[in-house]
């Protein structure tokens, strides 16, 4: 049972976090002046950059290890994990895909070396997140479900 809990904790706390990104430190940060608005989101993307593979890859590794049967799951429980499971790993693979990219080329931003096409470079990576949190948070509510159907 601890384990389950630790996967949970540790899920909860980063949908919290890529929630927050979401839905409200790029919102305000695209309401600041150029300077600050690029300076803030090269320093996020490159904090996050350096954090998140540990957070992501954590997260999904506690989710197996709550799959290996000393953790003496119910049938639902076990399929309930599994699903879990699943998104976790499908976002860490959207991720690599997607934004992942991205982030590494706007950490290296600064007023003087924007791209033309930075915009749209934000708005792409703010997609793939929205779609990312949204899978995270599907996926611990399913994490939440197994946790009650231990045997």
């Amino acid at each position: 049972m601890t384990l389950q809990i630790l996967a949970v904790v540790v899920l909860g706390l980063m949908c919290g976090s890529e929630l927050n990104v979401a839905a409200f430190a790029h919102p305000m940060l695209n309401r600041q002046p150029l300077e600050v608005h690029v300076r803030m989101r090269a320093s996020l993307a490159a904090l996050f950059g350096r954090v998140m593979p540990f957070w992501m890859g954590g997260s999904t590794l506690l989710n197996l290890l709550v799959l290996l049967p000393f953790e003496r799951l119910s049938v639902p429980a076990w399929r309930f994990a599994a699903v879990a499971f699943a998104i976790q790993f499908s976002a860490v693979i959207l991720s690599l895909i997607g934004p992942v990219p991205i982030n590494n080329r706007i950490a290296k931003w600064t007023t003087e070396s924007l791209p033309e096409d930075w915009q749209a470079q934000e708005r792409r990576w703010d997609q793939y997140h929205w779609l990312r949190t949204c899978g995270l948070i599907v996926g611990f509510a399913i994490l939440v479900l197994s946790v009650g159907g231990r045997e």
